[in-house]
């Protein structure tokens, strides 16, 4: 979210500096248009003008501009993906949990007829005969979303990792008084 100053440089990144609050909600998990946007933006202001935004600084200004702006950039992506992260995983397990047999498999009778009540007792299968297996349905496509979701975060900590490396060599080459390596893994 950089904007073109009136001399046609970059302004401050400022506004770009942490995650709204308001994309700490499952459904931007479920749909991560607007999570995506968050990243492509940050990703703009920071990373991928990392060079330009190094030559407008002095050389004792390096260690300045990764500690306020590049770190809360990354922090604040990393929050808003390590959320959804945790948001899949909840939702992976508590799945996993409703797709159980009801009480049926953590019986320890071994009646069959026991089993089928208490199916039929959770799911009145006279008057919906058609229950469980819409049941069954509904914890698939959960399951569905959770893999749906997995492979975004997957795709987005990819990019991420690969962004910081990048980001790593630039500052190294532009900040060369001190090798920054181990700063920045410090962040990590």
């Amino acid at each position: 979210m950089s904007n073109l100053g009136s001399n046609g440089s970059s302004e401050s990144v400022e506004s770009v500096t942490i995650a709204p609050n308001a994309l700490f909600q499952p459904q931007y998990c479920h749909d991560s248009g607007r999570i995506r946007a968050f990243l492509r933006l940050s990703r703009i202001a920071t990373d991928d003008t990392i060079r330009q935004h190094l030559n407008e600084i002095k050389q004792r200004d390096c260690e300045s501009y990764l500690v306020r702006k590049i770190f809360p950039q990354w922090e604040a992506r990393s929050e808003l993906i390590d959320y959804c992260f945790k948001y899949s995983k909840n939702l992976r397990n508590s799945t996993s949990q409703g797709k159980a047999v009801p009480k049926a498999v953590n019986l320890p009778s071994s009646n069959v007829q026991e089993n089928e009540t208490s199916i039929e007792e959770q799911f009145d299968l006279r008057t919906d005969p058609y229950a469980y297996k819409s049941h069954q349905q509904q914890l698939e496509s959960q399951f569905t979303h959770c893999d749906m979701i997995d492979n975004w975060i997957k795709n987005e900590q990819s990019v991420e990792q690969i962004l910081r490396q990048e980001t790593i060599k630039v500052f190294n080459d532009k900040c060369y008084q001190k090798d920054w390596t181990k700063d920045i893994q410090k962040f990590r």
